[in-house]
């Protein structure tokens, strides 16, 4: 009777998580708190808006982006887009099986920081 040769599984010696896939949580952590933080402030810089009681009272308003704080809030963009490729650069590293999945959160604070950065250096 022949015998027939079985493709045995790879043998899983990962005990958890290691300390490449914390610091991929803490980055994650960071770059969204840092994205956060820019929301704020982006909140603070924009131009104020001009409704019609604004105008009714003839109240003066800013029509346009903060100059003090505009230069912070690209700045934290830049580190949201630094965090997020250095991410995605070390979870490429860390990707070796194919249990190992693509974190897509990394992705999504690329593409919004780099939509942020583009319509400041737009306008």
């Amino acid at each position: 009777m022949p015998t027939q040769d079985r493709i045995l599984p790879a043998k899983n010696r990962r005990k958890g998580p290691d300390w490449l896939v914390n610091i991929l949580q803490w980055l994650s952590l960071a770059g969204w708190a840092v994205f956060v933080i820019a929301l704020g402030l982006s909140h603070l810089a924009k131009p104020e808006m001009n409704s019609g009681l604004v105008r009714y009272w003839g109240v003066d308003i800013r029509n346009y982006w903060d100059p003090h704080l505009l230069p912070k809030l690209i700045y934290l963009l830049w580190w949201c887009c630094i965090i997020s490729l250095l991410s995605i650069a070390l979870n490429q590293f860390r990707m070796r099986r194919a249990t190992d999945r693509l974190r897509y959160n990394f992705v999504a604070l690329l593409l919004i920081s780099l939509g942020a950065l583009s319509y400041f250096y737009q306008v």
